[in-house]
């Protein structure tokens, strides 16, 4: 059998038509890579929240340097961001994660929060996504810090936490971001 299309397809192979290359599309290459980075990620013990009245907010906090803005190929090629976060709360209480973006300058260059709330000690996921594109991708791009302040909510009850309360509250979080990048 093999030797009946051997011919065959020895004849098409030498007989195809062939068409002229265009070297200069190469110079038309965009490429569009698209680039994954974890931002803040935390796991807190309801036991991290001791508060003695059950009626305090208690508020956590921690900075994160965004320097990588600053360099010229994420400035020239950028076009799109998206900041996702996922909270987890297991705590009975509610939650604030506020995100605040600062310039060179400690100028906010933007802000958003993230509201939690609980359901008893029940897990209870939250999840949000901040896309920075146009005038937000402009604010993205002038960002070299970023501050995260969690602020733990009084309790409607009044019931204090202590060494002994369980549950937890966890963020996990991460950065798209998209490139377009051609030889113009």
């Amino acid at each position: 059998m093999l030797q009946k299309i051997a011919p065959i397809l020895f004849v098409l192979l030498f007989a195809s038509c062939v068409k002229d290359v265009d070297f200069e599309q190469a110079e038309d290459i965009a490429i569009s890579p698209v680039l994954e980075a974890s931002l803040i990620f935390f796991d807190f013990q309801a036991s991290q929240f001791s508060e003695p009245t059950g009626t305090a907010i208690v508020v956590e906090g921690d900075d994160l340097e965004l320097d990588v803005f600053n360099d010229e190929f994420f400035r020239d090629n950028l076009i799109k961001g998206e900041f996702f976060f996922e909270v987890t709360n297991t705590i009975d209480r509610n939650f604030r994660a506020d995100i605040i973006m600062y310039d060179a300058n400690d100028q906010v260059t933007h802000a958003f929060a993230i509201d939690v709330t609980p359901d008893g000690n029940n897990e209870v996921v939250t999840t949000h996504t901040e896309v920075f594109e146009d005038v937000l991708l402009d604010q993205l791009k002038n960002t070299t810090r970023l501050e995260f302040i969690l602020s733990m909510f009084p309790s409607p009850t009044g019931i204090p936490l202590d060494e002994n309360s369980i549950g937890n509250i966890k963020m996990r979080s991460k950065a798209t971001l998209f490139f377009l990048i051609d030889n113009e």
